[in-house]
């Protein structure tokens, strides 16, 4: 993937991240606006307006931004290194607040379902994730409900 879709879809991936809960708190937007500026992950480009462009849509219709997001994933080809990369930002914007909620880890999942990613590889890379399923499980055909957002619970400011 080109480096400058990829660090979008990076982007993208962090608005879902900071969204899934059902709030974008100013405080997430703020330190997004942070990791997008400092961050070796976005270096060398000004993303501010994609992310701000971003944050818009993600606020209008929440599931339908994911559902691109997951979409511009599974119709590209990353690397491993990207894939990890991936993972990483989510992981660390879910973190931030030091409190992961289970809406938060459900899509830390749903976003594992759509990376190649080994599960040793992960657990080198990041330690065991308890809440973490394993690779071998079937997220995207899954009917469980563990995995299904009440859109009507997405309520954001605006």
């Amino acid at each position: 993937m080109e480096l400058l879709k990829f660090k979008e879809l990076l982007i993208n991936i962090a608005v879902c991240a900071i969204a899934c809960d059902g709030d974008i708190d100013e405080r997430e937007i703020e330190a997004l606006h942070k990791i997008e500026k400092d961050s070796a992950y976005f270096s060398a480009q000004d993303l501010s307006k994609t992310l701000n462009t971003s944050l818009e849509k993600c606020r209008k219709d929440f599931m339908m931004f994911k559902s691109h997001v997951f979409a511009t994933l599974e119709s590209n080809s990353l690397n491993i290194v990207q894939e990890l990369t991936v993972l990483e930002i989510s992981l660390r914007i879910i973190a931030a607040d030091e409190i992961e909620e289970d809406s938060e880890k459900t899509f830390v999942n749903e976003l594992r379902s759509y990376l190649k990613l080994e599960d040793f590889l992960i657990n080198q890379r990041f330690g065991d994730i308890s809440y973490l399923k394993p690779k071998t499980s079937e997220f995207k055909s899954s009917a469980s409900e563990d995995f299904k957002l009440d859109e009507k619970s997405l309520k954001f400011k605006k």
